[in-house]
């Protein structure tokens, strides 16, 4: 190596650590532009970090390193020759036992992981496994830590090349647990743990019963760093439960109420950190969430809420957006109740609720309102025979002496406004002039007022007896409340507009004078909030008075709209974006000449980037490639600032977090184009290739809001251009006999193959059920030509109808002699049909055997079951074999005489499927069974299962 080369580096190094900004950015630049890029700089930065004198170095040099070996996957270190390879190889071993710092430790640790993640796949570093097992058995505890870290950095990326390896770790990671010592030894061996999981496949069953062997420890030992108020190991503890319980493999089965009551009793220990009894308390929410069959089946919910109530029990704090444990108590109630079967969730809780009702601790009447709350969206139906027995508790909380329980009383009854409409609008006699009279009292003025607007939403025919009263009450607040306050009356206001249509018109102009100089405010924080909320209640004012007495507004308000999509606050944008569709609703046509500023606003919104800054992304990327697809890391080096004296590993749990605000605004840019096209008609023309191409972008976004307003404005473009076509009456029938223009035709072949083939991957009921609701009713508008000759189409639409029969919660049975016409012709295909048809016929057996899963004995199986066996074995999509095959083993189970008679049809099917390297075209479980049903035939037919070479299957 030459030494004026490394020299040279070293010395940019230090240069980066400099107290100076200048020195630092020329340091840099030089590094990325002459170093970083030649091979050459990877011997030197290990030499530097093996021999430099300065810790910082030391370390930056190990973090630099290691996004060197990935430039530009892994080329540098292909680069290097053989010999310099096996020299860093082994010298890195050396190295990471001898280093004194910790944090340089970890780093190096960090290279090594790096090197093996390249090296593994050739197979080519077989002296790593021995390295840990000799580091990990050391009696020296420091050497018991450095192995265990180094371990956990080989574990953590799942790396190509070790899966052959991990089930002989189980020993070495169970030792380490067990560490006579080092408590910084097993938290290590707790997350190696987590990423082990992550290799288990979901039917070995040696490796998970090992694997739950091991538990029992780490919850010791996780429940050991919470008790002594360790927060980092804490952390790395729920980590990994929260892993273990979405992975496939069932790991935590036997474990499930350990690890619930284990949550719960973190969670309510007032002696433990508040921080790491909200860790516990998430924790309990996943499990909740990612295990509600197993806490259905086990009965769980009773002992769970006698639990969180106290915990909900305990005071907030000031601000809102802050979590505590009383606050995660209720999320954990709400999810229980949302997830679960409502008898399961609401008697206890009642039972709880009314008992907390009569205690003399207001901090316990606070936590029965809060929870009677939260459980109302999940339980409304079970809850709505009952509301008339109910409200005496609410009315008791509301005339709570203690200002805590009328607050929670507040919360409560805006929840079950959301979700009990009906049942609140006809007490508004009693609710309206309670909620008005705790608008006044400063302790609940703020909860009062959102109860309020919330009351308010639902009111339609009952507002205008009240209407000059609550003006009033809110006219007054909005002169004296504080800022903070003047946000949620403001939205009441809106609220009361939309209620009272136009019977608001008396008060508008007034409304306008006060609302009006709240659209100047800028400054972050409660004045944009106050001027978002603003903007919105003049839109639904808008809405109620309609465009004539609006209309003088329109220059100024607009004006003001964009001005707040400049203040780059994405609540500001979204607000004026909903602003925007109000006023393309209200005015129609005569919006038009305001959509060249405003339709680029929404395409530039979908196409906004929502992650952390790029230098964080760049750091990140070196540290875990993993989580980056490509693994090919940026060449820029990312300096430390300026005094600073070493380089802090990054967190990509906590220094990537995912911008809600901005997903919530591409939400409402996607919907308001929709809601555009519609307003303005064939205005929209020039702006809607660029629209259609921005939603098409976000269809596979991972927030369902925008995915849900990309599908709903995609079909409205569609039912848009079919009304601007002035095609005629389409006519019913499976045939299209009204021709759609061929511009229809040709959006209709963008849009809508996107869209069902997100249905064919979705998991969001939400998303699911926004999908089919708009597709009836563009089906509705358009006509059968909505799903024109187009084989992709058709064979979605099947996958996706039965997928629908399959999931639906309803009866069926009546639609299911149509449905069967529909999907019957996508069996008629030839050797020659497209690919495209192949695929459908495939989609729709699964589609048909799916309506066999749900309701057999609704069909007409003597004629389906030839039909849909003369289709097998399935030659395109493999996927829909599970339906297929597990409609057959419940045939077979239930009318298994009957099955006799499709023998010859199905055997050679099975032996396609079971033959050698078909292993793909089955899942393990699918397969087994299948196995299971040849042995039971082969008692019965044992010639025909001879014939077709499936005597000898296992």
């Amino acid at each position: 190596m030459d030494p004026t080369y490394v020299a040279g580096l070293h010395n940019l190094l230090l240069q980066t650590v400099a107290p100076d900004t200048n020195v630092i950015k020329a340091a840099t630049a030089q590094l990325n532009q002459v170093y970083y890029k030649d091979p050459t700089c990877v011997p030197a930065l290990f030499e530097i970090l093996a021999t430099s004198p300065e810790q910082n170095i030391r370390q930056l040099a190990a973090v630099e390193l290691r996004k060197r070996i990935f430039q530009g996957n892994g080329k540098h270190w292909a680069a290097q020759t053989p010999d310099i390879r096996q020299a860093i190889k082994a010298k890195v071993l050396e190295t990471v036992l001898t280093e004194q710092a910790s944090i340089v430790r970890h780093s190096i640790a960090r290279v090594i992981s790096a090197i093996a993640e390249i090296e593994f796949q050739a197979n080519t570093w077989p002296e790593v496994l021995p390295f840990l097992n000799q580091a990990t058995s050391s009696q020296n505890a420091a050497h018991r830590e450095i192995g265990a870290f180094v371990l956990f950095s080989i574990l953590e990326p799942i790396m190509e090349g070790l899966q052959q390896s991990t089930s002989a770790l189980f020993p070495t990671v169970s030792r380490l647990l067990a560490d006579p010592e080092s408590f910084e030894v097993k938290i290590t061996a707790v997350r190696s743990l987590g990423s082990l999981a992550q290799y288990i496949e979901a039917d070995d069953k040696s490796d998970i019963k090992t694997f739950q062997n091991m538990l029992p420890e780490m919850f010791k030992i996780v429940s050991t760093a919470c008790e002594t108020d360790n927060e980092d190991g804490a952390r790395y503890g729920f980590d990994v439960i929260e892993t273990l319980l979405i992975l496939e493999a069932p790991l935590l089965a036997k474990n499930i109420p350990d690890l619930v009551r284990f949550c719960l009793a973190i969670g309510k220990n007032k002696n433990v950190d508040d921080a790491i009894r909200q860790m516990a308390l998430n924790s309990l929410n996943w499990t909740i969430k990612y295990k509600k069959s197993k806490i259905q089946s086990l009965g769980l919910a009773n002992e769970i809420l006698e639990v969180l109530l106290p915990i909900g029990s305990e005071a907030d704090p000031e601000d809102n957006d802050e979590d505590s444990p009383s606050r995660l108590a209720f999320r954990a109630v709400d999810c229980l109740a949302t997830v679960l079967p409502p008898q399961q969730v609401f008697p206890p809780l009642h039972h709880l609720v009314t008992g907390y009702m009569q205690s003399p601790d207001p901090g316990l009447r606070k936590a029965a309102m809060m929870a009677f709350g939260v459980t109302v969206e999940g339980c409304s139906e079970f809850i709505r025979p009952h509301m008339k027995s109910l409200w005496p508790l609410i009315d008791s909380g509301l005339s709570d002496s203690e200002p805590i329980v009328r607050k929670a009383a507040c919360i409560a009854f805006a929840c079950i406004c959301e979700w009990l409409e009906e049942e609140c609008a006809e007490r508004h006699a009693i609710l309206l002039p309670a909620i008005l009279r705790l608008t006044d009292d400063p302790e609940t003025q703020s909860s009062a007022c959102t109860a309020l607007d919330a009351y308010l939403e639902i009111l339609e025919l009952e507002i205008g007896q009240y209407l000059p009263l609550i003006m009033q009450q809110l006219g007054k607040l909005l002169t004296t409340a504080p800022m903070k306050i003047k946000a949620v009356v403001t939205g009441a206001i809106g609220s009361a507009a939309h209620a009272s249509k136009g019977n608001f018109a008396p008060y508008f102009e007034e409304c306008m004078t006060r609302l009006k100089p709240f659209l100047q405010l800028t400054e972050e924080g409660e004045q944009q909030d106050l001027r978002g909320i603003s903007t919105d209640a003049i839109g639904t004012m808008a809405e109620a008075v309609g465009k004539d007495v609006f209309r003088r507004y329109v220059p100024e308000l607009m004006k003001s709209a964009f001005d707040g999509v400049q203040l780059r606050s994405a609540r500001l944008k979204e607000c004026s974006f909903l602003f925007f569709g109000v006023m393309a609703k209200v005015f129609e046509e005569e919006f038009a000449p305001y959509l060249e500023h405003v339709v680029p606003l929404l395409v530039e919104s979908l196409g906004q980037s929502e992650g952390g800054t790029d230098d964080v992304i760049n750091e990140l990327t070196a540290q875990h490639p993993e989580a980056f697809g490509s693994g090919d890391v940026s060449s820029d080096s990312i300096a430390a600032p300026a005094g600073d004296t070493s380089v802090v590993e990054l967190d990509p749990a906590t220094a990537i977090s995912v911008n809600s605000a901005i997903a919530i605004e591409k939400e409402i840019a996607a919907d308001t184009m929709g809601t555009i096209f519609e307003a303005v008609h064939g205005h929209f023309l020039p702006y809607l290739e660029p629209c259609t191409l921005a939603l098409l972008e976000v269809l596979s976004h991972y927030y369902e809001g925008i995915r849900k307003a990309a599908i709903g404005s995609l079909f409205q473009f569609i039912r848009s251009f079919y009304e601007l076509s002035e095609s005629p009456l389409w006519e019913p029938g499976a045939q299209v006999t009204v021709p759609l223009h061929d511009k229809v035709v040709d959006l209709i072949k963008h849009a809508l193959n996107p869209i069902l083939d997100l249905w064919s991957t979705e998991d969001d009921k939400s998303v699911v059920s926004t999908l089919c609701q708009d597709l009836a009713e563009t089906m509705s508008k358009v006509g059968p030509g909505l799903l024109k000759g187009h084989a992709e189409v058709r064979s979605n639409a099947a996958f996706a109808c039965g997928v629908l029969v399959e999931n639906s919660e309803t009866d069926t049975a009546q639609g299911q002699t149509m449905l069967l016409s529909r999907l019957k012709p996508l069996f008629e295909v030839g050797p020659n049909s497209s690919s495209p048809e192949l695929h459908g016929r495939d989609n729709a057996a699964g589609a048909v055997s799916r309506m066999i899963l749900k309701n057999a004995g609704s069909l007409p199986l003597e004629q389906v079951l030839p039909v849909l066996y003369a289709a097998l074995p399935l030659k395109n999509d493999y996927l829909e074999n599970a339906p297929v095959y597990r409609a057959i083993f419940h045939l077979f189970r239930t009318n298994g005489q009957v099955m006799l008679n499709y023998v010859d049809a199905l055997l050679p099917a099975f032996a396609a499927v079971l033959a050698p390297g078909a292993e793909d075209q089955l899942t393990p479980d699918v397969r087994a069974e299948l196995v299971q049903l040849v042995h039971l035939l082969k008692d019965q037919v044992p010639d025909k299962i001879a014939a077709v070479g499936l005597a000898n299957v296992a």
